[in-house]
């Protein structure tokens, strides 16, 4: 039987309506570093890259050595390079993992977030077979949320003192959780062909 880095292999591009999502490119810096720049736009995500140079060491570092699971997404219509959405922690055993997203604020609340979340999810349980997904936000940034929620995943819990806000003074985070299990998936899916 095939590993789980096997067969994402097989989806290092994938479709939707409006969106690209394929492997992240060293030519994607400009593009990258746009937004990885602009403190709003990283504030739930990671420390704001303080030069071009060092978004070119992150995508080489971060995407181009595993790239399996790690999507660019691009809007097809222009070509533009908006943001990325990542598999992490993948336990193969269970077949479980995490997925984080990361969008250009110049693109947020027309849709593209949550169409690039739900292909995934299609993917994730229709062509990988895996078990469970699991999604986490800080509480004050609900809007991660919502993509979480309109995709199809199913609050969990709330952990508070999750972690040390590093961009705040002393603020503790309080992380929401989220997950689909296929079961979950397939009595959506199930559902809405009824």
């Amino acid at each position: 039987m095939e590993n789980i880095y096997q067969a994402l292999a097989k989806f290092c591009s994938i479709e939707t309506d409006r969106l690209h999502l394929r492997p992240v490119r060293l030519e994607d810096a400009d593009d990258m570093f746009a937004y990885a720049s602009d403190e709003e736009n990283v504030r739930w995500t990671f420390p704001v890259n303080k030069t071009l140079e060092e978004t070119k060491n992150n995508i080489a570092s971060l995407y181009l050595a595993n790239p399996l699971g790690r999507w660019g997404i691009v809007i097809k219509e222009t070509g533009q390079f908006i943001g990325t959405v990542d598999l992490m922690k993948i336990a193969e055993d269970v077949r479980r993992a995490e997925i984080g997203y990361t969008l250009n604020k110049h693109y947020w609340d027309k849709g593209y977030m949550t169409e690039a979340v739900t292909k995934i999810l299609q993917v994730f349980f229709e062509d990988l077979q895996m078990n469970c997904l699991i999604a986490r936000h800080d509480k004050e940034n609900p809007a991660s949320g919502r993509v979480m929620q309109k995709s199809g995943m199913l609050f969990s819990h709330e952990e508070p003192y999750a972690k040390i806000d590093k961009k705040v003074d002393e603020r503790m985070v309080t992380m929401v959780h989220y997950r689909l299990t296929k079961e979950d998936y397939f009595r959506k899916v199930d559902n809405a062909v009824k």
